[in-house]
């Protein structure tokens, strides 16, 4: 049995090793040597086009890098032009792609220069050439980098509408909160104002009709905050146009107990004191230390 593999991996070898033998080398003007392995028809990719390959890079016969293993597959590339070069020698595998087609795969062998030896382990000795193991997966079109390009600026105008729809929004929600911290202030919230044990006080603007929220869960949150004493905003959601998705008990203390007041889909205006919230450390440049908050909070389904 042991023989029988043995043969069969001898014969395999042999074979690709003729494969490559029987591939007339090609010299390219970079010094490189390019032996096609399939030469598949079709157009050759071209000087400012763009890819996808798999390459593993052997010195002697040691794996040093491979797309595959260490970066999870093919990745893109795009072959430069003169200009783009200014002078500089092509990279050996780039080079070798203007003679390959979509599935095309190639070994390409890379003298190595003074620059390259002095980043070469000596553990290998005296390296002439580094050894690549090519295929070119994918030419991307000109077609496809159209539709790349639309889809980028659909994205884009709704990023920008997305955007301008949340600072509406936050506008809006800032006028709510900004009135609730002024009839809290002045005492007339009346029963719509409750308070926790904790001492978290708060008022439902809409309970929400989904389930209830629980530490653990994770849900899109959009908020508003800003500071008791002047009613200066630090930290909006709405600016950004979308919620944010938060870990319920991963923030501060008021503010995981507000959100467990709510069921999803659920709207909140918390009066958080400075010890459920920032304490006495305060927050960056934005939360003094020993700072009340007010935080609006509206809960995703």
């Amino acid at each position: 049995m042991f023989f029988h593999k043995f043969v069969c991996f001898f014969c395999f070898l042999m074979g690709a090793q003729a494969l490559v033998a029987q591939s007339k080398p090609i010299n390219t003007p970079y010094g490189n040597r390019v032996i096609l392995h399939t030469k598949k028809e079709g157009v050759k990719m071209a000087a400012g086009q763009a890819g996808t390959i798999n390459v593993n890079t052997y010195v002697i016969d040691s794996l040093v890098q491979s797309t595959r293993r260490d970066f999870g597959g093919a990745r893109e590339i795009k072959i430069p032009t003169e200009s783009d070069l200014a002078g500089k020698k092509m990279p050996a595998v780039l080079e070798a792609l203007l003679y390959m087609t979509q599935g095309d795969s190639a070994t390409v062998f890379q003298p190595v220069d003074s620059a390259m030896a002095k980043a070469i382990k000596p553990m290998f000795g005296d390296v002439k050439e580094i050894r690549y193991e090519l295929k070119l997966e994918e030419i991307i079109t000109a077609e496809i980098m159209l539709k790349r390009e639309e889809e980028a600026k659909k994205m884009m105008e709704a990023q920008v509408k997305a955007t301008a729809e949340g600072k509406t929004r936050g506008a809006a929600v800032a006028t709510t909160v900004n009135t609730t911290l002024s009839e809290y202030k002045d005492k007339k919230l009346g029963q719509k104002l409750k308070k926790t044990s904790s001492g978290l006080e708060y008022v439902i603007l809409e309970q929400g009709t989904g389930a209830p929220i629980k530490d653990g869960d994770e849900i899109s949150t959009h908020y508003y905050g800003c500071l008791k004493a002047n009613g200066n905003k630090f930290d909006t959601s709405f600016d950004q146009g979308a919620p944010i998705p938060f870990g319920v008990g991963q923030l501060v203390p008021g503010f995981n107990e507000g959100m467990k007041l709510l069921n999803r889909g659920g709207k909140a205006i918390l009066f958080i004191p400075s010890a459920l919230g920032y304490g006495d450390q305060g927050a960056g440049d934005v939360i003094p230390p020993n700072s009340d908050l007010v935080f609006y909070i509206e809960m995703g389904l």
